[in-house]
């Protein structure tokens, strides 16, 4: 069964399909994704996290994410996306936990459930499975109510998670100077460790490298300078790449693209 749902502030989906290799991209819309099975990781930003059946997987708008599967097992997935201005038309208050900047990318399996946060998946793929003017407007206020669950949920997803103290010095670190020539060593020294140890220590708790978290932060730096109406052959020089050919290479290497394709 193959579900696909779109107005102007709302996208749905739902499909159960054989995996495949999917380059990392980024959305326009707040991205709510049941990962219902298979056996893949999901890479945002600078984390990596290994999936598990029910996770709820929360993507921002602009956020440099991917699935990435580890076998050719089948992958199940439904998701929800929500544009910004929907959820500026909701209380603020019932809301900001998403629109102030999610603090956490998984909502884990029991914590979803008891939002009810399934409920809301399956109750919209029966309704548009039947599609008419009626069921799409009850689709479009029950995602408002999903949106308000899943801003629950993210409080108490929070408060399972606390990141190491290091690590999260050094990614505000990273993310102040991300324009900035950054060099390995003076970062150690800055932390006061070795920088093995700190490298080990990134990885461990984020799933990738210092250098992959540099690079996708620089990435994603890129479109904030084209909205400045800069050209794409001269914003690298903004963003922490030495030179045209680096910033192509880095561009092509994390999303597949290149980046006169990535940013259009």
């Amino acid at each position: 069964m193959w579900i696909s749902y779109k107005s102007r502030d709302v996208l749905i989906s739902y499909f159960k399909i054989s995996s495949h290799p999917i380059d990392t991209h980024i959305h326009k819309y707040f991205e709510f994704l049941w990962f219902m099975d298979g056996d893949a990781s999901y890479i945002i930003d600078s984390k990596t996290y290994q999936l598990q059946s029910g996770d709820i997987i929360l993507t921002p708008p602009d956020k440099l994410h991917t699935i990435s599967f580890n076998n050719d097992s089948a992958y199940e997935r439904a998701f929800i996306q929500l544009s910004p201005r929907l959820l500026s038309r909701i209380p603020r208050q019932l809301v900001k936990n998403i629109i102030g900047g999610v603090t956490t990318d998984i909502i884990k399996k029991d914590i979803a459930a008891a939002h009810g946060l399934y409920d809301y998946y399956n109750d919209v793929i029966e309704l548009l499975q039947d599609r008419n003017a009626k069921n799409e407007f009850l689709t479009e206020l029950l995602v408002q109510k999903f949106a308000v669950a899943v801003n629950e949920a993210i409080t108490d997803a929070n408060a399972q998670h606390s990141e190491n103290k290091t690590v999260s010095a050094l990614k505000d670190y990273l993310d102040e100077n991300i324009t900035a020539p950054l060099n390995l060593d003076e970062i150690s020294r800055r932390f006061f460790m070795s920088k093995y140890y700190l490298c080990h220590l990134f990885k461990e708790e984020t799933g990738i490298t210092i250098s992959d978290y540099v690079s996708l932060k620089r990435i994603a730096a890129v479109r904030e300078y084209l909205n400045k109406d800069i050209p794409i052959t001269e914003v690298y020089r903004h963003c922490g790449f030495n030179d045209y050919s680096t910033f192509y290479r880095t561009v092509k290497k994390y999303t597949g693209k290149k980046p006169s394709e990535f940013y259009k």
